[in-house]
């Protein structure tokens, strides 16, 4: 089988969180079924005692948070407050709704630099009103290993014989990929799953074309595996999954299947049946 073919390469977008915040899905690219989301915000210093973003809901999707460096505070309508660390895996089902804020002030006194990427992965239409719930896996839960100068984290999905615990209502994989420049890796991806591939730092290459810092790119579903080489020091993430290939309505921070669902959860939440949170 051959190998993934890339269909487009884009630079980032600019998102209206600020300078600080790069909107790669929608605003590159509209997105890597079943990825509608992707941010990737960082590096900066983030204050002791920093706000971050307050209560807002969400219905529709999954989201996740994967930290590159600082700490990140999650908390929701469902009484959960953890506190994520450099590594750690967020995944917040919100389904048919859940409120949470990210970000507000830890016990840490000191500045610290705040790095990652968050994702919204949208739930398959028999999913979308599922029970919310919220799941945290600590960096060493989740299966890491190094080949030739080429280091895999498995956050979602499989690798070989490395599995994620993270379980998804629909396939999906999700890898965290460093590479020391000059080294090459295959990496595996079934044939009809979609695949992204974004670079976080350095430069990649792959289908004969150069992937510099910051682009998204978006393979062709047809084919089997993605070949990367690294022109220098590179760390990417790589994702896609079984496209879902259902209707897409967005609204905010609700992504639904249609107009009416949207409007179904905007008058739950508003009747306050999404829950609050309670702040300590």
């Amino acid at each position: 089988m051959a190998v993934k073919k890339i269909e487009l390469t884009r630079p980032a977008g600019q998102s209206s969180m600020g300078p600080d915040v790069r909107q790669v899905l929608p605003t590159a690219i509209d997105h890597v079924d079943p990825f509608i989301f992707l941010d990737h915000y960082g590096p900066f210093e983030k204050p002791a005692g920093w706000a971050g973003v307050p209560d807002h809901p969400h219905a529709g999707i999954t989201t996740v948070t994967y930290l590159l460096s600082g700490t990140n505070r999650h908390e929701d309508s469902l009484g959960n407050d953890i506190v994520a660390e450099v590594g750690d895996l967020s995944w917040m089902r919100a389904g048919r709704g859940i409120v949470h804020a990210e970000g507000r002030f830890t016990q840490s006194v000191e500045p610290e630099i705040s790095h990652g990427v968050q994702f919204w992965i949208s739930l398959p239409a028999k999913d979308k009103f599922i029970e919310p719930a919220y799941f945290h896996y600590a960096a060493d839960a989740l299966p890491e290993f190094e080949d030739n100068g080429v280091r895999v984290k498995v956050l979602g999905g499989q690798w070989g014989e490395q599995h994620s615990p993270v379980k998804s209502e629909s396939p999906i994989y999700l890898f965290d990929v460093s590479l020391a420049a000059g080294t090459s890796v295959s990496i595996p991806v079934l044939s009809g799953h979609s695949c992204g591939l974004y670079v976080i730092a350095g430069e990649v290459s792959s289908d004969e074309q150069v992937l510099p810092q910051l682009s998204i790119t978006q393979y062709d579903r047809r084919g089997t595996d993605i070949h990367v080489r690294a022109t220098q020091e590179s760390r990417i993430v790589v994702f896609g999954g079984t496209p879902l290939d259902e209707p897409i309505v967005p609204h905010g921070s609700f992504v639904l299947n249609s107009d009416e669902q949207i409007q179904q959860v905007i008058k739950r939440y508003h009747a306050g049946e999404m829950g609050t949170i309670e702040h300590q």
